[in-house]
């Protein structure tokens, strides 16, 4: 708690209210009370290839938010990137775009790679907290269990979410539950059994458009 202001600590006890990993809010709950000098229409989407769409040739979710809700939703999706490897460039995220809401979903890539659980939970309170700092309010969401050739990780990723869903309610955050959204459908996803399909793409549109 040191060094935290208090207008972020308050921020904080507020939000618990919302707080939760459903599939969204579906009441327009997601609300910026004090944006500062972000755009309350603006919306970063923050992660790795599941937010950037490189993996189906089709429309990414962050795109397909856009259409659903009416603002704009900027992609920083970057195939392969780590949380752990990536929490600076959430400050840049906020330089270039000032929103006033950020959608997280980040950390398959450090399980896929061996990395500590401790370290992806650190990485994703950091990116809370410059989000916090910036007057960016900032949403969680879990992943897909993987299925097929990446099944392997399956029992990694689903402890991932665990604790996904603990940091967004100990911080009083929204949380998008895709793990739920997907219930592992086949259907749902690539060949490669992690990455998103068409249908999968919008069913995780259409998750987070609903917090707002």
């Amino acid at each position: 708690m040191k060094g935290i202001p208090f207008r972020f600590l308050a921020w904080s006890l507020l939000s618990l209210a919302l707080a939760g990993c459903g599939g969204g809010g579906g009441d327009g709950g997601l609300k910026n009370k004090d944006p500062g000098d972000n755009d309350l229409n603006t919306v970063v989407a923050f992660g790795d290839s599941l937010t950037q769409g490189n993996m189906c040739s089709c429309t990414p979710y962050p795109a397909r938010v856009a259409g659903l809700v009416g603002k704009n939703v900027f992609n920083t999706g970057v195939g392969g990137s780590l949380a752990t490897e990536n929490v600076d460039r959430t400050q840049a995220a906020i330089d270039r775009f000032h929103p006033a809401f950020m959608l997280i979903l980040y950390g398959v890539n450090d399980i896929i790679h061996s990395q500590e659980l401790g370290a992806v939970d650190e990485a994703l309170q950091g990116m809370i907290d410059i989000c916090r700092q910036n007057q960016v309010v900032p949403v969680l969401a879990t992943y897909p269990e993987p299925i097929g050739d990446h099944g392997a990780f399956a029992p990694r990723v689903l402890l991932l979410n665990e604790h996904i869903q603990s940091i967004a309610s100990e911080n009083g955050l929204q949380c998008v539950d895709l793990e739920a959204e997907f219930a592992a459908d086949p259907l749902l996803y690539e060949s490669d059994g992690l990455h998103p399909n068409d249908a999968g793409t919008q069913i995780m549109a259409m998750a987070f458009a609903d917090l707002f």
